[in-house]
């Protein structure tokens, strides 16, 4: 017997954790690598390196041997070598723009807490994160997350918008890919 309800379930956990988490969050260190790397958007890299971020990132995520704390570790080295390695980019920009990332995503996230600590409660808010049993409370547990996310797409494309005058004024408009063999 199919149970769709309960599919249908876990297609809108993938849904919110999936794309309103990772992609977003990913979305905004790919903003910040074109930013600091000062290389104008293609949208066909800009998307790839996106998704090529958000599967591997969700693939650490659910390592199981790997303790909380250690996967952002990962993800950060992830994001350098790939951004290196396959998008061409310099390295001490990328880093640069990696860590801002990070340190920017970590901010919001304990902006994001304190705030949710406020409305819900302290014993309300616990219970998104201590023995998390059906998709419904994962799915309210990711929703947590969605604010952050979106403060850090808006700074690092506000950040993006800054060097994109610069790379006008200063007529550095390589985009990543653009003479890259992918």
């Amino acid at each position: 017997m199919v149970y769709w309800s309960l599919i249908g379930q876990y297609v809108l956990l993938f849904l919110v954790d999936g794309i309103a988490g990772y992609f977003l969050q990913l979305m905004a260190y790919t903003l910040a690598i074109h930013a600091f790397n000062k290389r104008q958007i293609t949208v066909r890299t800009f998307f790839l390196m996106t998704v090529i971020f958000s599967i591997f990132s969700f693939a650490i995520r659910n390592i199981p041997c790997i303790k909380f704390g250690y996967h952002t570790i990962l993800i950060t080295i992830m994001c350098v070598i790939f951004s290196y390695t396959l998008f061409k980019t310099e390295i001490y920009p990328t880093i640069l723009a990696v860590f801002l990332t990070m340190v920017s995503n970590l901010f919001f996230e304990a902006l994001v807490f304190g705030i949710s600590i406020k409305i819900l409660g302290n014993e309300n808010f616990s219970k998104f994160f201590v023995n998390i049993e059906t998709t419904a409370e994962l799915i309210c547990r990711a929703l947590l997350g969605v604010p952050a996310n979106i403060l850090l797409l808006i700074e690092m494309f506000i950040i993006y918008k800054y060097y994109l005058k610069k790379i006008k004024k200063d007529g550095l408009n390589r985009a990543i890919g653009e003479n890259d063999n992918l």
